[in-house]
């Protein structure tokens, strides 16, 4: 059952990727990555505020209106509900219960949940917000040969000129999930920038995108210069050649 009881105050669920400054409680992480092989493992929630925070956790399959009731992920958040003190971190164990089979040729993409229970207040006529941090789960099975930071290398690019818009095609030839923070492109005839979004900046594994490119006079080699967010969350850098349209 939900830990809030919304007949009593307004809840309002902000889907952060970072630690919020408005957001007392905060994971140690922007994603997790889940081995197969592993029977469990465990990510970290902190309390940055002065006062002791309630936390419920879950695990979702990509829908953010999913609560832990009807979520169908097949994985297991122990303790599922948590105080947290004043300036202390509480360990979350994670564990596949094995309910649901995952591709056992490329990752799967989940969600993890921590909600913090609103503050309590004096004042009656104030408004109670719980904050949702949301950040992404990769299952990665064991036995894929190629190496995830190898895996930018296997994108194919694309350019094309439809309808008055530079358009850039991206292929995902990996088992990887591939997060996209920045692309430059330059030909002969065009030189700018993809436009992305939280929304379009993932390349699923075998799957393509297409992305509006914007026109950037900053100076960059002939092809595709891109960066993406590897496993600690940081940027890699890569560069590519274009293929013929």
């Amino acid at each position: 059952m939900p830990i809030f009881n919304k007949s009593n105050f307004f809840t309002l669920s902000a889907l952060l990727a970072f630690n919020s400054a408005n957001a007392d409680v905060y994971i140690n992480a922007t994603r997790v990555i889940y081995p197969a092989e592993k029977r469990e493992i465990t990510f970290t929630v902190g309390n940055g505020a002065n006062t002791k925070s309630l936390i419920q956790t879950w695990v979702d399959e990509g829908n953010p209106k999913d609560t832990p009731d009807n979520s169908k992920a097949p994985f297991i958040l122990t303790p599922p509900l948590a105080v947290i003190g004043a300036q202390k971190t509480q360990n979350i164990r994670m564990s596949y219960s094995g309910e649901q089979a995952l591709a056992n040729d490329k990752e799967s993409l989940f969600w993890i949940n921590v909600l913090e229970a609103p503050k309590n207040t004096q004042d009656p006529n104030e408004l109670r917000i719980s904050l949702r941090t949301r950040i992404k789960l990769f299952y990665r099975p064991s036995n894929l040969e190629l190496k995830p930071e190898e895996a930018p290398e296997k994108v194919t690019w694309q350019i094309e000129h439809n309808e008055g818009k530079w358009l850039l095609s991206a292929q995902n030839d990996s088992p990887y999930f591939i997060t996209l923070s920045q692309i430059k492109v330059k030909t002969s005839q065009f030189t700018g920038i993809a436009k992305l979004t939280p929304q379009n900046s993932m390349i699923p594994p075998g799957q393509n995108i297409q992305l509006v490119l914007a026109p950037d006079s900053t100076p960059t080699e002939p092809g595709v210069k891109f960066s993406t967010i590897n496993d600690y969350g940081g940027t890699s850098d890569y560069s590519a050649t274009l293929k013929p349209h």
